[in-house]
């Protein structure tokens, strides 16, 4: 089931980059684009934390705004030992 909601996200992305992207223009002020970072949590940290994340992101995403690298943090899906009880 993981494997079937990373590929529609994955598709949902490939998508937008083919569809819409190329209207809209290279307006992100951050590496990864929004787009990109918006997948990776969603994969990483699953459809609700992943939201807030990814909506967090886009807040961020303003004039006048930090700009450059930001990546996602690691998640609990992404294989993230941090997240694993252990012991």
């Amino acid at each position: 089931m993981t494997d079937l909601y990373e590929r529609a996200i994955r598709l949902a992305l490939t998508l937008y980059k083919g569809a819409l992207s190329p209207f809209i223009g290279r307006q992100c002020r951050f590496t990864p684009t929004c787009s990109e970072y918006a997948a990776d949590v969603l994969i990483g940290h699953g459809p609700v934390a992943g939201a807030k994340l990814a909506l967090g992101r886009l807040c961020r995403c303003r004039p006048m705004a930090a700009w450059g690298y930001d990546p996602p943090p690691p998640g609990p899906r992404a294989g993230d030992r941090r997240w694993k009880c252990e012991g």
